[in-house]
């Protein structure tokens, strides 16, 4: 029985269990859980790994993001400022920045060697897929895959990826944060 099924599954199995959290308050169980080697995809300014970096004691995070001019996603106009922004904030930690795209930079990583992954990059539901299909097995067993926005807005497809993931590899029980733009997540 894992930690989060134990401390938070009060629906009798029904899924997704809300767990009452924010996203910031997240990471404190993820270092009750030992979790101390993490990727995120899509870092932006790094506010969310900063977050993980604080609350996360001698956390190894890797974050993963172009940080350069993206056609499919052109709204990113500011992303020189943002690697300045997340270098600057995750310089006291052990944060590794890594440039690049998640389904490139992917092959740089062993099987299990992670103990999660929060996915949080492109939200059309191609690249969320993808970046599950491809991250999921970075992760050990026991470990955490989850990520951000699990709600329906714009074109975004994280709502149907998600849920498109759990129902064809049969995972049933997983969980959603209170936040007004939830994280999802589930033990491998």
């Amino acid at each position: 029985m894992n930690y989060f099924h134990k401390t938070f599954n009060k629906n009798n199995g029904e899924s997704p269990v809300q767990l009452g959290l924010k996203r910031n308050q997240l990471y404190h169980h993820f270092n009750n859980m030992g979790l101390k080697v993490g990727a995120e995809i899509g870092v932006a300014t790094g506010k969310n790994a900063l977050r993980m970096c604080e609350q996360i004691p001698d956390l190894k995070l890797f974050c993963i993001d172009p940080w350069e001019y993206y056609e499919k996603n052109p709204r990113v106009r500011h992303w020189q400022e943002n690697y300045d922004q997340a270098v600057e904030k995750l310089k006291p930690y052990n944060a590794i920045l890594v440039k690049g795209y998640s389904e490139e930079v992917v092959h740089n990583f062993e099987d299990g060697s992670l103990d999660f992954v929060y996915i949080d990059g492109n939200h059309m539901f191609d690249f969320v897929m993808q970046d599950i299909i491809l991250w999921a097995p970075k992760v050990r067993k026991g470990g955490i895959i989850s990520g951000h926005d699990y709600y329906n807005f714009r074109n975004a497809g994280v709502v149907d990826a998600v849920d498109a993931y759990i129902k064809a590899h049969k995972i049933e029980e997983w969980y959603l944060t209170s936040d007004k733009t939830p994280s999802w997540m589930w033990v491998k």
